[in-house]
């Protein structure tokens, strides 16, 4: 499934990978589990992160090697952390976003003066959900945004009935709305062009194993061409099985979002320069760095990706 990826006899090297726990991991559990990685002489561990802080920190520190977060939290880490490197090199999607309300909150005026989940405060996709509430007229004081973390807290909170909406992605949508919760409103509409998630990591690390982050590339947009092919559904829905829990009509219907031409998986996982553009609008329309903000060049690496795609 790799493109050309020459296998070698010495020893594998270990990319410990962190990532949120999401249905969009679907092309790197099938590069794992297709033998796409190792084929290219990576030996590829997977860690879930309970949220966006935790895990540029683990990219940071060194304690795992390569991430996929929003693009904003790169540059949040980059603003926000003296001596941080990472940068993004590679566009996983643009979010598969759905502002998801509980039960008693079906529309977004039903949220009006109620406390809201995020994952972090200043970074993430946090700033698409207050876009969203202040143009449709609230003001910052009609609303409160609590930190809870990653995808899964939050669906948890939400259906607990802890707090009144958050920002969803496969599986949890789905499994929110048979819990009697509902969409409000989802990512395209509260912004068109927006790059989410990322894969990240540090320019020293980068520097040194240029060969290994080109394999990790060209292996990972293979696998993402392998899951869109028709003839590999079956196998698709077997792993979003394995790895999401996901059967029958959940199973379907979280692929079919995920391979949607239009608000999908990016086929080519190529970097959204417009939606970083986008991201760095927000982060400085809501006074989190200086307006204008500086281009997406400043976070952005794109030789490894153009290497791997030759």
């Amino acid at each position: 499934m790799c493109f050309t990826a020459v296998t070698s006899m010495a020893s594998p090297t270990f990319i410990r990978l962190i990532q949120f726990r999401a249905a969009y991991n679907l092309p790197v559990h099938a590069a794992v589990e297709n033998g796409a990685f190792a084929a290219a002489g990576l030996d590829v561990e997977i860690e879930y992160t309970p949220g966006s802080a935790f895990l540029m920190e683990a990219v940071r520190t060194g304690r795992c090697t390569i991430g996929h977060a929003a693009a904003d939290d790169v540059v949040a880490d980059v603003e926000n952390q003296a001596g941080s490197d990472v940068f993004a090199f590679m566009g996983l999607h643009s979010g598969l976003l759905s502002l998801v309300g509980a039960p008693g909150c079906p529309t977004m005026e039903s949220l009006r003066g109620k406390p809201l989940a995020v994952d972090a405060r200043d970074s993430g996709f946090v700033f698409i959900l207050e876009k969203a509430l202040r143009d449709r007229g609230f003001g910052p004081d009609e609303y409160e945004l609590v930190e809870v973390g990653g995808w899964e807290s939050r669906y948890q909170t939400l259906i607990e009935g802890k707090l009144h909406a958050t920002l969803l992605t496969p599986p949890f949508v789905g499994a929110a709305l048979e819990r009697g919760c509902h969409v409000i409103t989802r990512g395209e509409e509260m912004v068109p062009v927006y790059q989410a998630t990322v894969g990240l990591a540090k320019r020293s690390w980068a520097e040194q194993n240029r060969t290994h982050l080109v394999n990790y590339i060209r292996c990972y947009v293979a696998a993402t061409g392998w899951c869109f092919a028709p003839e590999n559904r079956r196998q698709c829905l077997d792993i979003l099985g394995l790895h999401n829990g996901l059967t029958g009509a959940a199973a379907e219907e979280t692929l079919d979002s995920l391979l949607d031409p239009r608000h999908g998986l990016y086929p080519r996982a190529a970097l959204n320069i417009p939606g970083i553009a986008a991201a760095l609008d927000l982060r400085a329309g809501m006074g989190f760095i200086a307006s204008p903000p500086p281009p997406p060049e400043k976070y952005i690496d794109n030789t490894y990706y153009e290497a791997a795609l030759r």
